[in-house]
Order: C-alpha cells, then sequence, then structure tokens
C-alpha cells in the first residue's frame, strides 16, 4: 500500500480503510488504485474485527474519480499490457465485494467514477445528504471499466448514469434501493461507526456465511462473468480514445484538463 493514501485503522471490533488525498478530492491515483485491494484484504484479515468501513477524508468528496491526466498522460494501448492493467484494476475493486466481511461504504460529497464502484461493491451504503454521485467518462470517451452498476440498479437508470453523465443525490439513489440510509454530513462519521458496529455485532461467522450466500447467487446470474466482459469492453473504448482523441489528450498534457474540456466543448459547437 503506497504510504499514507490509504490508512487503515482499527476501531473496536470495526477496521476502517480511509481513501487519504482529502487536498484534491481523494482522486484516484495509481497508488490507490493498485494498494486497494490489499488494504480491503488487509482489513479482511484483522482477527481482531467484524466489519470493514470504507470511507474517505475531508468533507469535499468521497472521491473525485480517476486522476485523468496521471492516465491519459501515460496510456497503455498494446493490447496485452491494457489487458493485464484492466483486470489488476478489476480485481483491486472487486476486493470489496470478496471480502468476508460485512463492508460498509460512507460516503460524503462527490462520490465519481471509481468511487461510485467502490461504493456499489459495498454491501451497504450510508451516505450524507449532501452526496452526489456521477459517472463521467463518456465525455472523456472511456467506457465503464468495473461494472457494478446493473447489478445493483434498474436498466434505465444504469443508462441514465452512464449516457448522460449526470449526477444522481443520495435520496435518488435511495429511492432506487441503492442508497441504505442517508444523515446529515456532520452526523455521518458517527452514524457510520453506529451501523458498522451493528454489523460487527453479529454472529461472525453467519453473516460472512450469509454474504457468501447472496454474493454467489448474484455470481450464479453472470455476475462475474459480466464484469469481466465490461472489462474488455472498456480496454477497446480505452485503445479507441487514444487514437481519435489524441488532441484532447495532448491538451490535457499541457494545459489540464479544463483546458481541454473547454477545447472540447468549443469544436463540438462548430459541428
Amino acid at each position: 500500500m503506497s504510504e499514507e493514501v490509504l490508512l487503515y485503522e482499527r476501531v473496536g471490533k470495526v477496521g476502517k480503510v480511509i481513501l487519504n488525498r482529502p487536498k484534491v478530492r481523494n482522486a484516484l491515483n495509481n497508488a490507490i488504485v493498485t494498494g486497494l485491494g490489499d488494504a480491503i484484504r488487509r482489513a479482511d484479515a484483522d482477527p481482531e474485527t467484524n466489519a470493514i468501513v470504507l470511507c474517505a477524508a475531508g468533507e469535499k468528496a468521497f472521491t473525485a474519480g480517476f486522476d485523468l491526466k496521471e492516465s491519459i498522460g501515460s496510456p497503455i494501448v498494446d493490447v496485452p499490457a491494457r489487458r493485464e492493467d484492466s483486470l489488476m484494476e478489476l480485481n483491486n475493486f472487486r476486493a470489496i465485494w470478496e471480502a468476508r466481511k460485512p463492508v460498509l461504504a460512507s460516503v460524503q460529497g462527490y462520490c465519481i467514477g471509481g468511487g461510485v464502484w467502490m461504493a456499489f461493491l459495498s454491501d451497504m451504503i450510508i451516505a450524507s445528504e449532501d452526496a452526489k454521485f456521477g459517472e463521467p467518462e463518456l465525455k472523456y470517451s472511456y467506457a465503464n471499466d468495473v461494472l457494478i452498476e446493473p447489478w445493483k440498479m434498474p436498466m434505465n437508470l444504469v443508462k441514465q448514469l452512464a449516457y448522460l453523465g449526470d449526477f444522481m443525490t443520495a435520496q435518488q439513489l435511495k429511492d432506487a434501493g441503492v442508497v441504505n440510509f442517508i444523515v446529515p454530513l456532520d452526523q455521518l462519521e458517527e452514524e457510520t461507526m453506529k451501523l458498522a458496529n451493528r454489523l460487527a455485532d453479529q454472529p461472525p461467522q453467519a453473516i460472512r456465511m450469509l454474504k457468501y450466500e447472496i454474493n454467489k447467487t448474484y455470481e450464479i446470474m453472470g455476475m462475474r462473468n459480466a464484469m469481466d466482459f465490461g472489462a474488455e469492453m472498456f480496454n477497446l473504448c480505452r485503445i479507441n480514445q487514444v487514437q481519435e482523441q489524441s488532441e484532447f489528450n495532448r491538451i490535457v498534457n499541457e494545459q489540464g484538463l479544463k483546458a481541454a474540456m473547454a477545447w472540447k466543448e468549443a469544436n463540438e459547437g462548430k459541428k
């Protein structure tokens, strides 16, 4: 686990995995993505805990999503390497799903891109009233890397989230059956720990077997194969993005994402 970007704390019978880049709204850089799986597995292996909380430092964001400048600056387009990188990412995110202990995602502020996948792969979500969930990847000619959404939301809402890139509020996702609880921001940490302790106080072996039973049902329905297929589609889209969006990528590298988006919008207006 890269130094400081992912923290682990034990609070009673609860293990907390904390995204720790608050100055950049916990943007998902390579260190977080490559270290996430080990962080979750560490929490899962802790003999002193019975539940895991996945949370983030700061008040503005659970995570602002992938650090696009980092990924655009070092694109992987060789097919075997591209597939290997996507499989690495998928397996690190899927560690949340595969953890034997229940995982509670505690979400505040912006939850974008990979943050949505982290939250959706968790067993339950508690969110602050200001939480906003969004997947703007299509605007950058990306497809979803970790396709968990169809297993958590109705089809048309999945397409609305992915096609339009608009944010959905915590209340909208609670109405859709995805978010479990909504609390004021200043009560999020307290209410998260109350809920986590309720999970930790359940019979530990029984709840682990119950989680496996429920998750296995979805895997029998095809969830794991569908996620693997989603990663392959991401590979194709990623290679295509590098080829077709070379000028956009150049501006990102030289002037930043904001300038690249302004250039993109100006050129789209000329079509």
